[in-house]
């Protein structure tokens, strides 16, 4: 590192000179910016901030500062309890009812087991919420089914 040289950096009608550790400095705290124009003594012209090789790094560094953090990604989600508890909350409907309830016990069954192998057990409690609904609706979805079939009876 060159302590002795002096970059001129130019924003907007403004020129302030900087030893190499300065420049460095007002790049890692975000003052230089990619567009800023800088005279480096060595080369003897004229760069964008963003150009000169002293103060890549920190120019990288920089465009995050201020910045949030980026997000994790997204979690798995236990899809079988998920299936289970909409499978369950229609149980209700009528015709569809019965194979909504079979079909939600059946995926609320699996997201139990899914969550029983993870460490957060992720879903469990869907599942669990999902399988009630189903059971509870399983009767009655059952005796519409039946009201609907023997009504039907005579027509077949």
């Amino acid at each position: 590192m060159r302590t002795n040289l002096r970059f001129a950096v130019t924003r907007g009608d403004r020129e302030a000179f900087y030893t190499e550790e300065g420049l460095r400095d007002l790049a890692r705290g975000g003052l230089l910016a990619r567009g800023d124009l800088v005279f480096h003594p060595v080369l003897g012209r004229w760069l964008y901030a963003r150009e000169v090789e002293e103060v890549r790094a920190e120019m990288e560094s920089a465009l995050t500062l201020g910045q949030p953090a980026p997000l994790s990604p997204a979690e798995a989600v236990n899809s079988d309890a998920v299936a289970g508890f909409i499978l369950g909350m229609l149980g209700y409907v009528p015709v569809l009812g019965l194979l909504c309830c079979l079909c939600g016990i059946y995926f609320s069954e699996r997201g139990l087991q899914r969550a029983e192998h993870q460490i957060e057990k992720r879903g469990q409690t869907l599942a669990i919420a999902g399988m009630v609904l189903s059971l509870a609706f399983l009767v009655p979805a059952a005796a519409c089914d039946a009201l609907l079939l023997a009504a039907l009876g005579p027509l077949f």
